[in-house]
């Protein structure tokens, strides 16, 4: 079997021997295939990682003949280093890599950790960290791969600090007093490290060394960033000097805890929304060191099937090093319609329970769970996914006071009342993600053969990611139907929505959860956006048909904008993506009539005075919220 190293110098090994690797190129290439894991990497990625911005005109020569160099090492490399669009994948499926190891090891740790199996997980820390013999691709200076190697690096320096505080925990503070030495004078800018060489030192009875730490502590940190130290550390620094410190204890720290669910295998594109979110958590600090003085509370919102809960538990993934102490996830079950949404009282019981507390001691009363709650996370970087959220006051109770905390929000409907650091409404994918998305599900090689096909199949999905991963598996296990094919069978509005169906439901069940949410009046409007012609839609033809008052008319109109079942281009006009379109045409029985048949509607609409025609069945959600009704917007 194959097994490739980068937690060092990169290596490769088939058995006990060790393949030869010789020459820049081949190495920086090699570095750049097993970095992506088994994903693709462009032709202008490779270059770019070779060369950056000085790029030779046989760049393109180059790269190819490195890695025919790369199949010529061994007969393996030579079926899996495959050719994918214009670049390359190196398929990793029954291959050794020692930076998945690394990361099954620390995952198996905390497990065994949150189980109270604290030697075991010990051990698994200590493993994962045995397979690092340096720094990750050391030797291989590529500006384009160091954001990832940096990546490798802090998981490094989290899983060594989460094994030190166990460690701690257990007393051993002499025994890590020399590694901790090491590794603060490599990081002097880490506080976390500082303070556990401090704990260590002054519990082994140095507390000179230990005030000496900080103090040098504090000099760097004004110098080269301007800062004093942070208020744990400056805590820990004032315990000390007063001897205030309790004595060493076996307290087993609260676990890690993580039930983040399983991200999607073939995540695509989102790179501005992605670059946006790491913004945002960058801007607040990385790993304890957060610059702000509330948490950071990031609310996405769109319409359904556009993919808010996929890009927010990858973005929870990704932002995990820098909130190691606790990922938790909740599902507020906004568009439950055979039930109620999730109250908070409810929902604080799940992430207590998430954070370990057995039931017999999670509070009765909301705000005992709430005050619980924002005890508990105080102290910790966490990071909290409230998925699916029906309003703001659903969340309020749960969202943690601590600077040193990350909440992501989803939610179908804009939180127009909740203060968030960043508000993200995201929209269709692009063609290009599309196709990508499309081309990743069935395989390149099939979409490769139809690309016109492929191309309409995602226009015809309105670029929307859910319809496409729909109908791309349909096509996967349907291996006698040609991407053509699938095609011509998306094109009929009707049979459109029945091809995209699933086990679950598929797209007609993810809309018919936003319609059953709305309240009479909505769903009426939305009823009769079918009858219209197109999905352009003008506020006096709406209320023609409604027989409703134009300000009416609008006001409605606008509610649907707020739950994301209509768009708006201008003042008075709005759009209907094409497949809510073609499920309010379902809804209706009726083929939507031709536009010459609207006129006399339209006059009618533009003369009646503007005034509500029926305000009991028509009444907006904001006038008709009950505690015994179904929050309105999903």
């Amino acid at each position: 079997m194959l097994e490739y190293r980068i937690l060092g110098l990169l290596e490769m090994w088939h058995g006990q021997q060790q393949l030869g690797l010789s020459g820049r190129k081949r190495q920086t290439v090699l570095g750049a295939l097993l970095l992506a894991d088994g994903m693709p990497v462009s032709l202008n990625r490779l270059i770019d990682t070779v060369w950056g911005h000085q790029a030779p005109v046989t760049a393109i020569k180059q790269i190819r003949n490195a890695t025919s160099d790369l199949r010529k090492t061994h007969p393996e490399i030579a079926q899996r280093l495959t050719l994918v669009g214009d670049g390359y994948r190196l398929v990793m499926d029954g291959c050794g890599l020692d930076s998945r190891k690394f990361t099954a090891h620390a995952a198996r740790a905390r497990e065994l950790r949150g189980k109270g199996c604290i030697e075991e997980a010990l051990a698994e820390f200590r493993a994962a960290l045995l397979l690092w013999r340096g720094p990750a691709l050391a030797g291989l200076e590529s500006p384009a791969l160091r954001a990832q190697i940096a990546g490798l690096e802090e998981l490094r320096l989290a899983v060594m600090e989460e094994r030190v505080e166990l460690e701690l925990a257990q007393g051993d503070h002499e025994s890590v007093i020399g590694e901790l030495s090491v590794w603060v004078a490599e990081n002097p800018l880490r506080e976390r490290l500082v303070a556990q060489l401090m704990l260590a030192l002054y519990r082994s009875g140095a507390q000179a060394r230990a005030l000496t730490v900080y103090e040098q502590t504090r000099q760097t940190l004004k110098r080269e960033l301007g800062v004093s130290p942070g208020v744990e550390l400056q805590e820990l620094h004032r315990h000390i000097l007063l001897s205030q410190l309790p004595p060493p204890s076996r307290k087993i720290p609260v676990p890690q805890c993580n039930n983040l669910p399983a991200g999607v295998v073939h995540f695509t594109g989102r790179i501005p929304e992605r670059r946006l979110l790491n913004q945002v958590v960058h801007h607040h600090g990385r790993v304890g060191r957060l610059s702000a003085a509330a948490p950071a509370v990031i609310a996405i919102d769109g319409m359904a099937g556009i993919g808010k809960t996929t890009l927010a538990v990858h973005a929870a993934y990704e932002c995990t090093p820098s909130y190691p102490d606790a990922q938790l996830f909740v599902d507020m079950g906004a568009c439950a319609v055979d039930d109620r949404p999730l109250d908070p009282k409810a929902a604080l019981g799940a992430l207590l329970s998430g954070l370990g507390v057995p039931p017999s001691r999670i509070p009765e009363g909301l705000e005992e769970r709430a005050s619980t709650w924002r005890r508990l996370i105080a102290d910790r970087r966490a990071l909290i996914l409230l998925d699916n959220v029906a309003d703001t006051n659903q969340i309020l109770p749960l969202l943690p006071g601590a600077p040193s905390c990350l909440t992501i929000v989803t939610s179908r409907a804009r939180l127009t009342d909740l203060m968030a650091t960043c508000q993200l409404t995201l929209q269709e994918m692009s063609p290009t993600e599309g196709r990508e998305l499309f081309s990743r599900i069935i395989g390149d090689k099939r979409a490769q053969g139809e690309r016109d096909a492929v191309d309409m199949i995602v226009n015809v999905c309105g670029r929307l990611p859910l319809a496409i991963r729909l109908a791309a598996a349909k096509l996967r296990h349907r291996p006698s139907w040609s991407v053509s094919y699938l095609a011509s069978r998306l094109t009929s509005g009707r049979q459109r929505l029945a091809t995209l169906e699933a086990e679950d439901g598929g797209l007609t069940e993810v809309f018919r959860q936003s319609y059953e949410g709305l309240t009479p009046g909505q769903q009426r409007i939305f009823r009769l956006l079918g009858q219209l012609p197109g999905d352009h839609i003008e506020t006096h033809i709406v209320a023609g048909l409604a027989r409703m008052s134009i300000v009416y008319a609008d006001t409605l109109l606008e509610s649907l904008v707020d739950a994301h079942l209509l768009g708006t281009s201008t003042p008075g006009r709005y759009v209907i993506h094409e497949l809510l379109h073609a499920y309010a045409v379902q809804l209706t029985g009726d083929p939507a009539p031709p536009a010459a048949d609207l006129g006399p509607t339209i006059l009618r609409a533009e003369t009646r005075p503007e005034r509500e025609p029926d305000p009991p069945a028509y009444r907006l959600a904001a006038h008709t919220e009950r505690a015994d009704r179904r929050l309105p917007y999903p």
